[in-house]
């Protein structure tokens, strides 16, 4: 028998949620998905948005669409991680 924890039973319950908006953001822009998690938790409060990973893109679901301000403060997350510890910007 398969232990369930708490993690299981939420992603589960997120599952059934009717999130009909899927907005696709590379991993390539997003230096700290815990940052990103926060950002989609003031847009949409605690469970109203899921996340999944997969071929290097975080897959976002949700009840609504993203607004402006929300895809300016993840793009902002791609330049702040380019830098180096110096503090000037990494070559690309």
């Amino acid at each position: 028998m398969m232990a369930t924890t708490t993690e299981t039973k939420v992603h589960t319950a997120m599952d059934k949620a009717n999130f009909s908006i899927y907005t696709p953001i590379h991993s390539k822009y997003v230096p700290s998905p815990r940052i990103l998690n926060d950002i989609l938790r003031e847009e949409f409060g605690e469970g109203g948005f899921s996340i999944e990973m997969r071929h290097n893109v975080y897959n976002i679901k949700s009840k609504a669409k993203l607004d402006n301000f929300t895809i300016q403060k993840i793009r902002k997350l791609s330049s702040s991680g380019k830098e180096s510890t110096t503090g000037s910007p990494v070559p690309m």
